[in-house]
């Protein structure tokens, strides 16, 4: 099992993957920040002062970590940063649904609304998977800390 995760193929997969949804993710929460900040509001995690900056910067790392995972590029440390982003995703989507709340997602922007359900939560649970994969696996260019190998396609 671990030949097969350690694989160029399988890393490239992950990489792509995972780089691919939160690049897609990050479009339109950047062009339309005003309902992404809706949305995030909806959940009634953030404080009202903070929502805004939560808007703006969420789907830039999105929009960052997701461009660096596509090229190769500290790999290791984009799919941290993603982790996280996805430990607090699935946090909220969980507390919506046990609060009985029926509010927009916010997953991928206003184009793909849909209601925060069970199946996001698996969904989000699969792409930190994937950030879990290449934490351990990935190499990079430059090379992250404690990585030698360098770039790997």
């Amino acid at each position: 099992m671990k030949k097969f995760l350690e694989n160029t193929y399988t890393i490239f997969f992950s990489r792509t993957i995972l780089g691919l949804v939160f690049v897609i993710a990050s479009v339109d929460k950047i062009a339309l920040p005003e309902l992404f900040a809706s949305n995030v509001h909806a959940y009634g995690l953030v404080p009202f002062s903070l929502v805004n900056i939560f808007a703006l910067i969420i789907p830039w790392v999105e929009l960052l970590c997701g461009l660096f995972l596509l090229g190769g590029f500290r790999v290791r440390a984009s799919a941290s940063l993603l982790s996280a982003l996805n430990v607090v995703f699935i946090f909220a989507i969980s507390s919506a649904i046990f609060r009985g709340l029926e509010i927009n997602c916010g997953c991928f922007g206003a184009s793909k609304s849909s209601i925060v359900g069970w199946d996001r939560v698996v969904e989000d649970i699969g792409l930190l998977l994937l950030c879990v994969h290449l934490m351990l696996f990935a190499q990079s260019f430059p090379p992250d800390s404690g990585s030698e190998k360098g770039f790997v396609v």
